[in-house]
């Protein structure tokens, strides 16, 4: 008994000691000074945005990393760790010193490398990109330790090329600081290695949720189709919206608006699909607007249109004796105003060779409008795209839309231009501009893959709600 009550009195003596505070006091004048571990993290969160999402899934790492700093007599603590496959963030600390006059004086961690290992076992070197965050506090000071932070990309430049090997990086489960180091006015302190045990995202198939919650509403499309929303869960790098069926390939996207507090502003909800029988909406702009609304603020989200694709094919062609003439006189252009496309709601016309002295930029304009014209309906859902980005055979076909194509004389598809919007007029114009210049020659443009924007028979509106973690 007596044995065991010292043993008791040595772990309660330790403990004491470990969370004893010295007596002196820091001057608040030259460090942030906070009471609670709760404010840490709420500075934290306003440094790095993504932490939000972290900590309310309670998904941060504890980590019992210690290092001594022999030199400085100083111990370096990691803290905290997070991953979401795409980055680290490591919270660590470092105890203070009554004679430290400002952070300076307090050794900061610095990393060079990082090398992450697969599930597979294979290892990746690279450099460690750090980013600073989005606030201007450095570090801060809790129970006689500076806490900092920092969130690290890695960087493999031409070392990771093929999918293969993105893949394996994605699934790393391992990651290992190289190359680190503390530095302070004192000098340098070079340490060895740190490794953590991460979580690999995943990233075939649907990613496993964390949390959900229900919204169980009906899109009813024009064309008679309904759409049933299931509900928004959250995985580890993103959210989504669960829906009952597979969407027609054709119906490309949908649109709505978010409202926080009587304050809208348009959104695209995107459709992916994950396999034969189900498809789902792609959540990442909601799930921003949800960790950045205050708990007294109203939010909701509604869907309003949907987006519909065409097969057909438009044409229009490009003499050269109008490219000749533009060449001769790029300030005055060439005008054409010829009617290429109006149906469904849409208008396209082939303007004429245009200069945008703006961008510095000539080439064949043309106008892309919806008509009835609406204010929650803006111009980047139309937006025209060239089409040799897009593969027939590409999963993300529903990204093909409003596709452009141009042809040369002898009927070759042609690849060394994109297409830019120019602000000139009231409607959405845009610009077809070669890379080499416009190439002397007759030419054609086919517009392709063209969407027109529906009304829903009535708008769903969903309320903005966090779902609580698992």
């Amino acid at each position: 008994m007596m044995g065991a009550a010292l043993l008791i009195g040595f772990v309660i003596f330790t403990q004491f000691k470990k969370n004893a505070e010295p007596a002196w006091k820091v001057n608040a004048e030259n460090f942030t000074v906070l009471d609670n571990w709760e404010e840490l993290m709420d500075f934290e969160k306003m440094k790095y945005n993504e932490l939000k999402f972290a900590d309310h899934f309670n998904l941060f790492k504890d980590s019992d990393i210690s290092v001594p700093l022999s030199n400085e007599h100083r111990t370096l603590r990691i803290e905290k760790t997070w991953n979401n496959g795409f980055q680290l963030y490591v919270l660590y600390s470092v105890d203070l010193k009554e004679r430290d006059k400002n952070e300076g004086d307090v050794p900061r961690l610095n990393v060079e490398k990082i090398k992450v290992t697969s599930t597979q076992s294979k290892e990746f070197l690279g450099n460690a990109e750090i980013y600073p965050g989005e606030t201007s506090s450095r570090g801060y000071v809790y129970k006689h330790r500076l806490y900092s932070s920092m969130m690290i990309h890695p960087e493999f430049n031409n070392a990771v090329n093929s999918q293969e090997d993105w893949e394996e990086v994605m699934k790393s489960n391992r990651y290992e600081l190289n190359d680190i180091s503390m530095i302070s006015k004192n000098g340098i302190i070079n340490l060895k290695p740190i490794a953590f045990q991460v979580e690999p995202a995943q990233i075939k198939g649907l990613p496993k949720a964390i949390a959900s919650t229900p919204i169980n509403q009906t899109l009813h499309i024009n064309n008679g189709d309904k759409i049933n929303l299931k509900n928004m869960e959250f995985y580890q790098i993103g959210s989504r919206i669960m829906l009952d069926k597979k969407i027609d390939k054709d119906l490309v996207t949908l649109i709505g608006e978010v409202n926080i507090n009587d304050r809208k502003h348009p959104v695209e909800y995107e459709i992916e699909s994950l396999n034969e029988s189900e498809d789902f909406i792609q959540g990442y702009s909601l799930m921003s607007e949800l960790f950045n609304i205050e708990e007294a603020d109203e939010g909701s989200f509604s869907i309003t249109h949907s987006v519909h694709r065409t097969n057909n094919e438009y044409s229009f062609s490009v003499p050269k004796i109008d490219i000749e003439k533009y060449n001769a006189n790029q300030a005055e252009g060439v005008s054409k105003n010829e009617l290429v496309v109006n149906e469904n709601g849409l208008n396209v016309v082939y303007e004429g060779l245009y200069r945008d002295d703006a961008n510095n930029q000539g080439g064949i304009k043309f106008s892309l409008e919806t008509l009835p014209k609406q204010d929650s309906i803006q111009d980047f859902f139309i937006y025209p795209r060239p089409s040799y980005h897009f593969s027939p055979q590409s999963y993300d076909e529903r990204y093909a839309k409003n596709l452009v194509s141009v042809r040369d004389s002898s009927g070759k598809p042609l690849e060394e231009f994109d297409i830019t919007q120019i602000y000139q007029d009231e409607k959405p114009s845009f610009l077809i501009y070669f890379y080499n210049g416009l190439p002397v020659e007759d030419l054609f443009v086919t517009l392709s893959n063209l969407t027109h924007i529906e009304p829903l028979k009535q708008k769903v509106v969903v309320p903005l709600k966090l779902p609580p973690a698992k």
